[in-house]
């Protein structure tokens, strides 16, 4: 008996000192009264994946349940019961990009959960303008973004999971490249509320080291001013670092309904970030025969988005594994509409 307390206890220093850490982490960022808007590199980052949660109006750590945890909370990873787990998404983003990501999990038993994930943003074909040429030269080059991680994530307790990613991060514009590396913590925390069914959950995400562009289109070549034979010299642009987007999430979800007929979920989310002000996420999902299932949300202190709605298939009851199709719509203000569809796979 002895040994049950002295773990218990071990357990709830981890789980005190995990919120603490992540919660006095955001809370620098908040104190620092700096205005850090547009100061932050590889902003591809913040772009959403997996139209399961985004249709809940991205309010997703505390509702994640499949390998998407690597992007939002590596620590719900580890709360995949499945062997295998794979999952797609796509998006067409803003003016013409598009946004996509893959992601896989294996359950290591009590070994825990390790995923890999890859989120890659496609500029396209841009054509090459200069001073002299404002309509374009006629040569063309390309620009994508991409982000490729790892995670860990194991079951402390059977209420209690954390985790950790590292990542590497790479940016992407003709001859010029810009990288660096982060890592991501979470947790989540399954209380006895409401029948088992109350979720609390914390994230740190983009944790690293500053970016710094690099490559041959910053050389150049400098013509001394006077010089009579038009000396020439070669040089080098320089380039400034910059920060990666570091993101603090804070979200509780519950099951207000859930049985073989009806189930009834809601979330709702706080994210912190060094370059914007707070935002909140609110959403909700109706299942009905665990099959069918209509999601909405809604996004407060956005500048062009407030709600989402989207809807989703789970074909488990036909195959022998689980198959689940989501999507997503979204109306993005000025830039129009957008539509993301994922698809999952658990083996």
């Amino acid at each position: 008996m002895k040994g049950n307390l002295f773990k218990s206890r071990k357990i709830l220093i981890m789980i005190t000192a995990s919120m603490l850490t992540l919660i006095a982490a955001a809370d620098n960022l908040s104190a620092q009264n700096v205005d850090y808007s547009g100061t932050s590199a590889a902003n591809f980052l913040k772009i959403g994946v997996d139209a399961r949660v985004m249709a809940m109006g991205d309010a997703a750590i505390a509702t994640v349940d499949g390998p998407a945890a690597m992007f939002w909370n590596v620590g719900a990873l580890s709360r995949i019961n499945k062997d295998v787990s794979l999952s797609f998404s796509t998006m067409n983003w803003l003016v013409g990009t598009r946004n996509s990501y893959i992601a896989g999990a294996l359950n290591l038993g009590e070994a825990g959960t390790i995923g890999a994930d890859l989120q890659y943003l496609d500029y396209g074909t841009i054509e090459e303008t200069t001073v002299y040429d404002q309509d374009g030269t006629g040569r063309f080059f390309s620009a994508s973004d991409f982000c490729i991680g790892l995670g860990y994530s194991r079951q402390m307790t059977d209420r209690f999971s954390f985790g950790v990613k590292v990542k590497y991060i790479r940016e992407d514009i003709a001859n010029a490249h810009a990288e660096a590396f982060g890592f991501d913590v979470g947790a989540v925390f399954l209380t006895s509320f409401f029948n088992n069914n109350l979720r609390l959950a914390a994230s740190l995400a983009n944790f690293g080291s500053k970016m710094k562009f690099t490559g041959r289109d910053l050389d150049i070549t400098y013509v001394i001013p006077g010089s009579p034979t038009g000396k020439q010299i070669p040089g080098e642009l320089l380039t400034a670092d910059w920060e990666i987007p570091l993101l603090f999430r804070f979200g509780v979800s519950n099951y207000f309904i859930n049985n073989q007929t009806w189930t009834l979920l809601t979330a709702f989310d706080i994210l912190d970030s060094r370059d914007y002000d707070v935002r909140y996420n609110l959403g909700g999902e109706l299942g009905f025969e665990k099959t069918l299932y209509l999601r909405a949300g809604y996004k407060f202190n956005y500048d062009e988005v407030s709600y989402t709605i989207g809807g989703g298939l789970d074909f488990s009851n036909f195959t022998d594994y689980k198959i689940t199709l989501d999507y997503l719509f979204l109306k993005y203000g000025v830039f129009g509409n957008l539509n993301q569809f994922s698809i999952r796979i658990d083996l």
